[in-house]
Formats: C-alpha cells, structure tokens, sequence
C-alpha cells in the first residue's frame, strides 16, 4: 500500500513538471516573436502622371510595406479610402486604389500576400481625377487641393487578425506638375 505523503508529493511534483512544461512553452512563444509591418509614407515616391486625357488624369506613387518582425505575416486585404469632401473640393470625382507592385491587377483585387521577416514589397497607389463640372481636367486641377489617402491593410500574424492603416498625402502641387498647370492662389 502507498503511503498518503508519497502520493502528495507525486501529486506535487507533476503540477510542478506541469507548470515548468508551460512556463517553457510561454517563453519559447514570447522568444519567437511576431510579424509587425509597416508602411514607408515618408519615404514614398511622388505622384507622378500615368495618363491624362481631356476630362480626367492618372497618377500614381510608390510605397513601401516592410516586415521588420520576428515571424512571417499575411496581408490578406489592402484597399486605399481618399478623403476629399465636397466641401474642400467638389471639382473631380476621384477613384483610388493599392496594388502589389509585382501583381498588378485590372480588376482592383488585392491578393493575399506573405510577407517574410525583414523583408520590402512595394505597393502601387493609383489614383484617378475626373472632372465633375465641365470636361476639362486641367481648368479644374488649377483649384486642386491636398489629399489625404489611408491605405488601410488587414494583417494575420501569430496574433489574432487584426487592421492596420496608414496616411499618406497627394498634394495638389504634384498633381499641378504632373497637369502641367498652375494653381490658383
């Protein structure tokens, strides 16, 4: 027969094999770190001309998304959101969007993307100006004002999933060059 103090003590010593097990397992969880992406606004190319036809112009920019994580990391989603009210600026519709730069797709679809640890992918924001009042595109970008433009991305890395954007900034001056037009004052 076993003795009541033996069996306590086994009792002790596998909640403390358990515990050590976890402990161990946490830390080798924490030591292996997570994706953590971002994306280089300061650093992103100029808007620059596309196409321009009478009553609508193209430009678009380069920006970077690097993972200066530990772990690899997924985009599954990555969309642009512009921010131009009428109240600013009611002379253009606009039209956005962000593509891979090595899978440029005609139907705006961004795919999902893995992105390994300390590795660059660039990222194409195009955007398109049509005008609204009239038919003439460069009469109308002579009023053109800054615009800011999120690009928005959904991440899933070892953590849960989770939305990401960042800011970046078309300034009318750039658009003026690309038109080849002079802003009113």
């Amino acid at each position: 027969m076993i003795n009541g103090g033996v069996v306590v003590g086994i009792l002790y010593g596998l909640i403390g094999l358990v515990v050590l097990i976890i402990f161990v397992c946490w830390a080798y969880i924490v030591n292996k770190g997570n994706a953590q992406f971002e994306l280089k606004v300061a650093e992103r190319t100029p808007f620059e001309l596309v196409e321009i036809t009478e009553d609508s112009i193209t430009l678009n920019c380069q920006v970077a998304m690097v993972n200066k994580g530990q772990q690899l990391g997924t985009i599954m989603d990555c969309y642009t959101r512009h921010l131009l009210p009428y109240e600013q600026f009611d002379g253009v519709q606009v039209f956005s969007k962000v593509e891979l730069e090595t899978a440029r797709r005609a139907d705006d679809y961004f795919e999902a993307l893995i992105i390994e640890r300390n590795r660059r992918v660039n990222l194409i924001v195009t955007v398109k100006l049509t005008a609204q009042k009239n038919s003439d595109i460069k009469s109308t970008l002579t009023q053109m004002v800054d615009m800011p433009i999120d690009i928005v991305y959904q991440q899933v890395t070892r953590a849960d999933w989770h939305i990401e954007k960042a800011r970046i900034e078309m300034k009318a001056s750039e658009v003026a060059n690309a038109a080849n037009v002079t802003l009113a004052d």
